[in-house]
């Protein structure tokens, strides 16, 4: 009788075992599977996407700038003396402006231009190229307390057309001298270092992420790259 018992405890105990082991490989076999680990390779990138677009534009650096405007209006007496053109500038007649114009700079990424197309991934590593920065003057105002007027006394003082017309000059020089600022440099550095979080929240290591930016003419910069 007891020689039946054990015999029955150990068929029972060999199918426990089967069972279990069979469980057991069964998951693991799930779990690496090439087709489970593509697709989540797959998910991945719309998933990253979908998330930087939901941040719509990226702004990335902001910058100050102030200028002096400075203008002469000298008034000159012109004409013909015996034949010759003269031209002579009246001391009495001269006036000079200079005008404190403050300016700020704005430089942001539109990540709603984002396209599947635009994430690259090898494996455990991926890039990610950007749209390049857009920078704009977004604000101009004059300081018109800090205006200095020097108007002799046959002349009037500057209108306000006149102010208004210096502001516009001041703003176009401004705007020539944006790609020697290295904003557009600052703006790039300032995207890497706030997208990496986001894409290291999704699973990446941070060595194993580069930001880029596409080449349409302008600099194609690499932020961050990898081996």
């Amino acid at each position: 009788m007891k020689q039946k018992r054990i015999i029955i405890i150990s068929i029972l105990s060999l199918a426990v075992l089967a069972i279990v082991t069979t469980f057991a490989l069964r998951n693991c076999g799930n779990g690496n599977e090439p087709g489970d680990a593509a697709t989540a390779r797959i998910d991945t990138i719309p998933y990253m996407m979908t998330r930087m677009q939901q941040v719509s534009r990226l702004n990335t650096a902001e910058l100050k700038v102030h200028k002096i405007i400075t203008h002469d209006d000298i008034m000159k007496l012109s004409g013909t003396v015996l034949g010759k053109e003269l031209s002579v500038n009246i001391p009495a007649g001269k006036r000079k402006v200079a005008i404190p114009l403050y300016a700020t700079i704005k430089a942001s990424i539109d990540l709603t231009k984002l396209t599947a197309d635009d994430f690259l991934r090898y494996g455990d590593k991926i890039e990610v190229l950007l749209p390049q920065p857009d920078v704009v003057i977004t604000e101009t105002h004059i300081d018109h307390e800090g205006i200095k007027q020097y108007v002799a006394l046959t002349r009037s003082r500057f209108s306000d057309e006149e102010l208004l017309s210096y502001e516009r000059q001041g703003r176009a020089a401004i705007e020539r001298d944006i790609p020697s600022m290295n904003i557009t440099a600052v703006a790039k550095e300032s995207a890497a270092r706030q997208l990496i979080p986001i894409i290291q929240a999704m699973g990446f290591a941070e060595e194993n992420i580069t930001i880029s930016f596409r080449n349409d003419g302008r600099n194609n910069t690499i932020l961050r790259k990898t081996e």
